[in-house]
C-alpha cells in the first residue's frame, strides 16, 4: 500500500470499526442477558411493534408488551440507520461519479411511491403471514431501499459495459423501480373500481383531490416567489426542482395528516391517529400547526443550503442534492402513504 493511501485506509477501517461496535456489543448481549437486550429492547421498541401492527392485535413475549411503533427510542435508532444509509451511499455515488440532481430524483420516485403503495396493501390486509412482516414499517422501506441498491448495482455495471448508450444507471432503476410498482397499483386500481377483498369505509378520491390541490396551492406561490422576485439569483432557489420537491413532500404529508386526523371540512372520514410523538405534540398543540411547520421547515432548509451557504455547498453539491432527496423521502413516503390509506378507506 502507498504511503499517501495509508490515512485513508486507517479511517475506512476506523469508520467500519465504529459501525460494527454496536451490532457485536447487541449480539452479544442477546446471547448473555436475553431478557434486556432482546425482551426489553429489541422486542418492547423494534420488533414487537412490528409483530403487533401485521397481526393487526396485542401481542407479547416473555409477559413484554410492545412499546408504541415510534417512541423517542425507536426513532433515533431509525434516524441514525437513516443517516448512516445516507452517508454510505453518498460514499458511493462520489466514486461512481453519478450526478445527483432532479433527474435522479425522478429515477427513485417509483421506488418510494411502491414503498408507500405496498404498505397501504398491507394497511388493507393483502398479504398473509409469513410474508405481512415484510410490508410493514419500517421493513417496507428497508425492503424498497435494498430493491433499489441492487438495481443501482446492476444499472452501474450495464453503463460500465456500454451495452447501449440508452442503457444508463438512471433508466435501469427507472424501468426497475416501475417493475416493482405497477403490481401494486394494479391491486389499488382494482380496490378503487369496486373489487375489495377487506373491510373498508368507503372509496374517497376526493379526499386525494383536495390534498393535491391544498398542496399545489402552496407549492406555486414558492415557485413564483423564486421566478420572478428580484433579486432574481437569491432566491431563485425557491423555483429549483429539487427545492420545490422537498416543499411538495411535505406538504402532502402535512395536509394529509391534517385532513386525515381532523376531517376539518366534516367530510365523514374515519377516524386516524398519529404515531409520531413530535409531529402528534405539535397536532395536540394546533392541528394546523403541523403543516405550517413543515412548510416553514423546508423553505428554511432551502435558504440554508442554497442562500446562506450557498457558496460552501458549491464544494459538496452530491451532497447537498442527496440530503434534499433523503428529505422529500422523510415527507413524501408518509404522506402518499396516509392519504391513499384514506382514499381507499382502510
Amino acid at each position: 500500500m502507498a504511503l499517501s493511501q495509508y490515512p485513508k485506509s486507517k479511517n475506512m477501517w476506523l469508520i467500519i470499526s465504529l459501525l460494527l461496535a454496536p451490532l457485536i456489543i447487541l449480539l452479544l448481549g442477546i446471547l448473555l442477558y436475553p431478557d434486556i437486550f432482546y425482551d426489553q429492547f429489541i422486542w418492547r421498541y423494534f420488533w414487537g411493534p412490528i409483530v403487533e401492527d401485521a397481526l393487526n392485535r396485542p401481542v407479547s413475549y416473555n409477559g413484554v408488551i410492545p412499546a408504541e411503533k415510534f417512541t423517542l427510542v425507536s426513532e433515533l435508532i431509525y434516524g441514525v440507520l437513516v443517516l448512516g444509509a445516507l452517508l454510505g451511499l453518498y460514499r458511493l455515488l462520489k466514486r461512481w461519479v453519478l450526478p445527483i440532481d432532479f433527474s435522479f430524483l425522478l429515477s427513485v420516485i417509483p421506488f418510494i411511491i411502491y414503498g408507500s403503495v405496498a404498505r397501504v396493501l398491507e394497511d388493507a390486509e393483502f398479504f398473509t403471514e409469513p410474508l405481512v412482516y415484510w410490508f410493514v414499517t419500517p421493513l417496507i422501506y428497508f425492503q424498497s431501499l435494498l430493491l433499489f441498491l441492487l438495481l443501482l448495482f446492476i444499472g452501474h455495471y450495464l453503463e460500465k459495459k456500454q451495452v447501449h448508450p440508452m442503457v444508463t444507471t438512471k433508466t435501469i432503476l427507472f424501468i426497475g423501480g416501475l417493475g416493482c410498482l405497477i403490481p401494486t397499483l394494479y391491486y389499488v386500481s382494482l380496490w378503487m373500481l369496486g373489487h375489495q377483498w377487506s373491510a373498508t369505509h368507503g372509496v374517497r378520491l376526493d379526499v386525494l383531490i383536495l390534498v393535491l390541490g391544498l398542496v399545489f396551492l402552496t407549492v406555486i406561490p414558492v415557485y413564483l416567489f423564486g421566478r420572478y422576485i428580484k433579486p432574481k439569483d437569491k432566491f431563485k432557489a425557491y423555483a429549483d426542482p429539487l427545492n420545490l420537491s422537498m416543499l411538495f413532500g411535505h406538504m402532502l404529508d402535512g395536509i394529509g395528516t391534517y385532513i386525515s386526523i381532523y376531517d376539518p371540512l366534516q367530510m365523514g372520514l374515519p377516524s386516524y391517529y398519529e404515531k409520531h410523538p413530535a409531529s402528534d405534540f405539535l397536532l395536540q398543540l394546533w392541528p394546523p400547526l403541523f403543516p405550517i411547520v413543515k412548510f416553514l421547515l423546508i423553505i428554511v432548509v432551502i435558504y440554508v443550503f442554497d442562500v446562506l451557504y450557498k457558496e460552501e455547498m458549491r464544494n459538496y453539491p452530491l451532497l447537498a442534492s442527496l440530503l434534499k432527496i433523503g428529505i422529500f423521502i422523510l415527507g413524501f413516503a408518509p404522506g402518499l402513504r396516509s392519504v391513499f390509506r384514506v382514499c381507499m378507506g382502510v
